[in-house]
This record gives structure tokens, C-alpha cells and sequence, in this order.
């Protein structure tokens, strides 16, 4: 089972030159296309490009809403270190201008990142932050999201009936959120939950 890591970084277009937010959502359009195909080198190149610019223009909350994005980035190349690091940096920033849902996104990789360290318990604790602010700003896709990752979390800990319990709370959103990606992507994890659980019988 896989986590959803998230790669949602945005234009902060407060006083930008709007040639200049035409060029930066340009560049985020190839850095996850590159992403999508697993180009880590050619996404982190773009993302760094895109950094560049930002810096450049004085956007700090859009440098780190970009680094929330290559943290992404370093989860899916299993750089758990890397990936821990840089959120640690990132978060405070976010969590400052009150950008709620790139903090909650921030976090959801920020618990990954200590569970796949080996701190499962901080990692446990984060995701629950992450699910309240979630519910907080009434971001459907966002909870079902945090709930399937709680559901993978306590399915790779051998968990069964919690992983279950999170993963089935996870479809319910989903499917009210009329997501027909994620609720394939739960029923996915669902499946193998029980698969694991049969094999330990």
C-alpha cells in the first residue's frame, strides 16, 4: 500500500507581474508532468527553476509552498531524511501566512516522513492534525486523503481492523466528494488490507 503524497504548490499572485505567474504555472504544469513520469531529475530542475523566479520577485510564501512540492518529490524517491528536513523548514512559513491548506498538505508529508523513519507514534500524531484541519476547512478530498494515509499507516503496522476502519471512513468521504480516482485508490488499499490479513491467519 502507498501513501498519497502530495505536490500542490501554488502561485502567489499578490503584486507578481502576471507575466511573470504566466511563466511560474507554466513551470509547475512541466515539474509534475515530469513528476507524474517519475522524472525526478528534469521535476527537481523545473522546481528549482521555479524557486529562482519566486525568490526573484520577493514571493517567500511561494518559495515554500515550491518546497513543499520537492519534498514531495523526495518522499517518492524514498529520501525520507531529505524530504523531513526541508518540511521542517517549510512548515513554519506556511503556518505564518495561514495558508491552511499547504500547511495540511506540509503535515501529511511531514508524517509520512517520521513514520518511514521509524517515529510511527509522532508520525500518527501529525496525520491527526493534519485530518482535523482538514475537516476544519471542510476539505472533503483533503480528509479522505488523510484518512486513507491513517488507513495505510495502521495497515503496514499489521493493524487490520483499524486499517479497515480508517480506509472505509476514507470511501465514505471520497465517494461524497464524488472523487472517482480516490475511491479506486482506497478500494485498492482495502483490498489488500484483507489479503494481508488472510495470509496472517
Amino acid at each position: 500500500m502507498t501513501l498519497d503524497l502530495d505536490a500542490q504548490g501554488t502561485v502567489s499572485t499578490d503584486s507578481l507581474d502576471p507575466e511573470l505567474v504566466a511563466q511560474v504555472e507554466a513551470l509547475f504544469k512541466t515539474a509534475r508532468k515530469h513528476m507524474a513520469k517519475r522524472r525526478w531529475d528534469e521535476a527537481l530542475a523545473t522546481y528549482e527553476e521555479i524557486i529562482a523566479l519566486q525568490r526573484e520577485a520577493g514571493d517567500d510564501l511561494g518559495v515554500a509552498r515550491t518546497q513543499n512540492d520537492i519534498a514531495s518529490l523526495y518522499l517518492a524517491q524514498r529520501e525520507w531524511q531529505q524530504a523531513l528536513e526541508l518540511l521542517e523548514q517549510v512548515l513554519p512559513v506556511l503556518q505564518e501566512a495561514e495558508a491552511d491548506d499547504d500547511v495540511a498538505i506540509a503535515l501529511n508529508n511531514l508524517a509520512a516522513a517520521h513514520y518511514e523513519l521509524g517515529d510511527a507514534a509522532r508520525g500518527l500524531e501529525i496525520y491527526e492534525e493534519a485530518l482535523q484541519l482538514r475537516r476544519d476547512q471542510g476539505n472533503a478530498i483533503g480528509e479522505a486523503k488523510t484518512l486513507r494515509n491513517i488507513g495505510v499507516f495502521y495497515g503496514k503496522r499489521g493493524d487490520v481492523h483499524r486499517a479497515k476502519s480508517y480506509l472505509n471512513r476514507a470511501l465514505v468521504v471520497a465517494k461524497q466528494a464524488n472523487s472517482k480516482e480516490l475511491v479506486r485508490a482506497i478500494r485498492q488499499s482495502l483490498s489488500q488490507v484483507g489479503r494481508r490479513g488472510k495470509k496472517r491467519r
